[in-house]
């Protein structure tokens, strides 16, 4: 009881953030990969109550895209939002880290008052305190510093996310064999050990002169042997996979390999979000260098549909395979794509709105602003909308650094859409009413207003009160 009295107060302590995002980070080098502007797709995210992703973003700012001048800022936040999730516990690691790191900052004196509220007192600061990163840390070791911060800040799922980029993005790293063995580790912390099991076999057997093999080998036992005390033998047993005729592709040799190793990698590790994400990236050129050819478009569309209906989405899995039909007749995984239209039909799995092909691809993508908008409407048709609304944000705040580009107003309004689908109204009508503000005189503004009627005459609708409720 003690502590829940202290949250009480504390909503006083996060209102004493407001705004404060706002303030300017120095000298940051400017563009899409700057802080200001990492910052300012930090507060939407966390205003679309992303909030997994706010945190994220965050690290990205300590751990990607620094050193700059916002390190206590970007610590103080994540321990904000991490008590919004209700994570008392890493709010208080992460300001604690705030006090000992900047003790003479305006964000440490806001996080002795958390800690306070809290029933906390800050451990005393470390003899030798690590930077983030530096000037001269490698893109590599920035990806696996952003991995740790993503397990300290609870992210698990996100941590393996961002391991998965060292060996596949990075792999001829040095922290590669690490990132995989700590992959393992999260699948083991998320309830899967026969998950962690097959990362770290694939530790023994990618990085045999490793250390971390040895150290694979002694999870592999120390997980079989728990696993046989506890009677969960089925485990360990070899099974017959739903995906047993899948062999994952694994090459390193060009970029748009290494994009097309990462998704299924993400695949084969439950990740099925993300993996279509990836997908996603890899059928839209996301990792093509400009001038080369992607040689995996059509793959990409097929298994895209796989993990549509992994994820329960069976309608936008066929309408992945029929698009897969019409733009690559003669490929061979139009002839799976076939297949599996055939099975779904017959298993009754299909309604009308599965007849209808995903959206085509413009015939060029000149530039990561369009290959990042054609991405959000594809991850919509595949109905994530969650993931889709985080590409939209891209392309409002990020890739031409927050000025003018012809796709934000529609991105805008396609923001709402998205949270709509989510089934979250409230955040729908702010992100409509900010269409009409911010691209007032555009057609997407009077859709906005048309969509914002109408959906308050549903909600008018459905909240009828009970006769008695007033008295």
């Amino acid at each position: 009881m003690k502590h829940l009295r202290l949250m009480l107060p504390f909503a006083a302590a996060i209102a004493l953030t407001a705004g404060a995002g706002a303030q300017a980070s120095g000298p940051a080098k400017k563009g899409p990969k700057s802080v200001p502007v990492q910052m300012r797709l930090a507060r939407e995210m966390a205003a679309n109550e992303d909030w997994d992703e706010a945190i994220r973003r965050w690290n990205k700012i300590l751990y990607e895209f620094g050193p700059s001048d916002q390190e206590a800022q970007g610590e103080f936040q994540i321990g904000a939002i991490a008590l919004r999730r209700g994570r008392a516990d890493i709010a208080a690691s992460h300001w604690e880290r705030v006090v000992q790191r900047y003790p003479k900052s305006a964000w440490a004196a806001r996080a002795r008052q958390g800690l306070r509220l809290l029933g906390r007192k800050p451990a005393a600061a470390p003899k030798k305190v690590e930077p983030y990163v530096t000037a001269d840390t490698p893109h590599d070791e920035r990806q696996f510093r952003l991995s740790m911060g993503d397990l300290a800040s609870g992210l698990t799922v996100f941590a393996i996310r961002d391991f998965l980029k060292v060996p596949n993005l990075y792999p001829d790293s040095p922290r590669a064999a690490e990132a995989r063995f700590r992959i393992g580790t999260c699948q083991a912390m998320l309830g899967h050990p026969e998950r962690a099991i097959a990362q770290w076999r694939r530790v023994r057997a990618e990085y045999p002169d490793s250390p971390w093999a040895k150290q694979a080998q002694a999870g592999i036992n120390a997980w079989e042997a728990i696993l046989r005390t506890a009677g969960f033998y089925g485990l360990l047993e070899p099974v017959s996979p739903l995906d047993e005729d899948w062999h994952p592709f694994r090459s390193w040799s060009t970029e748009p390999d290494r994009g097309l190793s990462y998704a299924e990698d993400l695949y084969e590790n439950g990740i099925y979000t993300y993996a279509l994400q990836e997908y996603t990236k890899v059928l839209c050129d996301i990792y093509t260098p400009k001038g080369a050819e992607n040689p995996h478009r059509a793959y990409a569309r097929y298994r895209m549909g796989v993990c549509a209906y992994r994820l329960g989405h069976p309608d936008a899995a066929a309408r992945q395979w029929r698009r897969l039909l019409l733009d690559y007749p003669d490929s061979p995984w139009a002839a799976r794509g076939r297949a599996a239209l055939a099975d779904l039909a017959a298993a009754g799995e299909l309604s009308s709105r599965g007849g209808v092909p995903a959206p085509p691809l413009p015939d060029k993508l000149p530039s990561g602003l369009v290959k990042r908008f054609n991405i959000a409407n594809q991850l919509v048709d595949c109905e994530e909308p969650l993931v889709a609304s985080k590409e939209y944000l891209k392309v409002m705040y990020v890739l031409t650094a927050g000025k003018p580009n012809p796709f934000q107003a529609e991105a805008s309004y396609r923001l709402g859409e998205c949270q709509r689908l989510r089934g979250r109204p409230e955040l729908a009508v702010r992100a409509w009413e900010n269409t009409e503000k911010q691209y007032s005189g555009t057609p997407w503004a009077k859709k906005a207003r048309t969509a914002i009627e109408q959906l308050r005459a549903r909600e008018k609708t459905l909240t009828v009160s009970h006769p008695a409720a007033g008295e």
